[in-house]
């Protein structure tokens, strides 16, 4: 019984052995793998890094613009604008004073052609004055006249004259005679007719 016993316990070691061999390849192969894989990544970051390090060296900043010519760009379209708004304001402020100038001649024309409207309305005022001047010294000639046939004429057959005459012709015939010729006349007259021209003569001569 006692070698069978050994023969057991042999094969046993040699199992344990066998599996911590594998074991123990399986750890190494690992470490050193995860070694390489490491070793691998960092080699190809270094690479990256270099390359991108080379294409920033190669690209080349762009140039950064001068704060002094910023401002000066600034200022002088500042000025072309202020240039341009001074020469719109200077066109504009000659046509006014050309509108101006229209205005001032057209009022100038008007003050002539009110003048002379003026000046035409007083001419025709005292034509119209001298033209009822002369008919009125025409009219007054013509009762004087006619004051004097009727003051040489007999009273009765003055009065048959009247009678038949306008009322009003007969007032300015009588207001221009003598009071007792105009007497000696009404008392022809038609009382009725003598009665008006005896009351148109007194309204007159208030």
């Amino acid at each position: 019984m006692a070698p069978i016993n050994l023969n057991r316990t042999a094969v046993t070691c040699a199992l344990l052995a066998l599996v911590l061999l594998i074991f123990l390849g399986m750890g190494w192969q690992d470490r050193h793998g995860m070694a390489f894989a490491a070793d691998d990544n960092a080699e190809k970051t270094t690479a990256v890094e270099n390359g991108a390090g080379e294409d920033i060296k190669k690209a080349p900043c762009p140039p950064c613009p001068d704060p002094a010519k910023v401002v000066l760009k600034g200022l002088e379209e500042k000025r072309a604008a202020i240039a341009e708004d001074q020469e719109r304001l200077e066109q504009e402020k000659k046509r006014l004073e050309k509108f101006k100038e229209e205005i001032d001649e057209k009022l100038e024309a008007l003050g002539t052609l009110k003048q002379q409207i003026q000046d035409d309305l007083a001419k025709l005022d005292q034509r119209k004055t001298e033209q009822e001047l002369e008919s009125q010294a025409a009219f007054d000639a013509k009762m004087n006249t006619l004051v004097k046939v009727y003051s040489g004429m007999k009273p009765k057959k003055a009065a048959a004259i009247v009678d038949k005459m306008d009322i009003e012709v007969a007032k300015q015939i009588f207001s221009r005679m003598r009071e007792t010729s105009a007497a000696q006349i009404l008392a022809f007259v038609d009382s009725e007719k003598a009665a008006k021209i005896s009351e148109r003569i007194a309204f007159k001569k208030k």
